[in-house]
């Protein structure tokens, strides 16, 4: 596997930071201060990550009590791997949509693992994620957003957003 890398500056980060919205944000922290998510809370994420009803339709199959009781262990856990295998564990969740509940539910701890945000550093594509992918890049995320005195929110917009406006540039290739 390719070294993942992030060649954008501060101003650039701010910039393409800009063209991203996420109305995600206030849910999943009234979700974490109520120490556990809600079935309505999951089919939001579902909706917001993914175009479409199949994931939507998966996480619905999940209950209410299940979705209450993994999202309170996750937020109880301390690892960042054990927070989003347990959050797996939920149907309808994958790598991508796990690591959207962490990353709005805990404020600027985690990035997005998005197939954009991959592209812009050079990383795997999803059928590769592990938890060694997943905690190099969220160490990776960490370090450039406390270099730069940013953000990880930033960054991780700034990152999807890049490779939407330069889909032939890749920095970490």
């Amino acid at each position: 596997m390719a070294e993942m890398n992030i060649e954008l500056t501060k101003e650039q980060i701010q910039e393409y930071a800009r063209l991203y919205d996420d109305p995600l944000s206030d849910r999943m922290k009234k979700a974490r201060g109520r120490g556990h998510m809600e079935l309505d809370d999951l089919i939001e994420v579902a909706r917001w990550k993914w175009r479409g009803k199949r994931t939507e339709n998966l996480c619905r199959k999940n209950t209410g009590d299940e979705v209450r009781k993994i999202s309170e262990t996750c937020f109880k856990e301390k690892s960042d791997c054990g927070r989003i295998r347990k959050l797996l564990e939920l149907r309808g969740v994958g790598w991508p949509m796990a690591s959207v509940i962490l990353h709005f539910a805990f404020d600027d701890e985690y990035p997005i693992l998005d197939i954009r945000a991959m592209r812009s550093v050079g990383g795997p594509k999803s059928k590769h994620y592990t938890c060694k992918v997943w905690e190099e890049y969220v160490q990776l995320c960490r370090d450039t957003a406390k270099m730069h005195g940013i953000s990880i929110r930033q960054l991780d917009k700034a990152l999807w957003a890049f490779d939407r406006e330069n889909p032939n540039s890749r920095m970490g290739s």
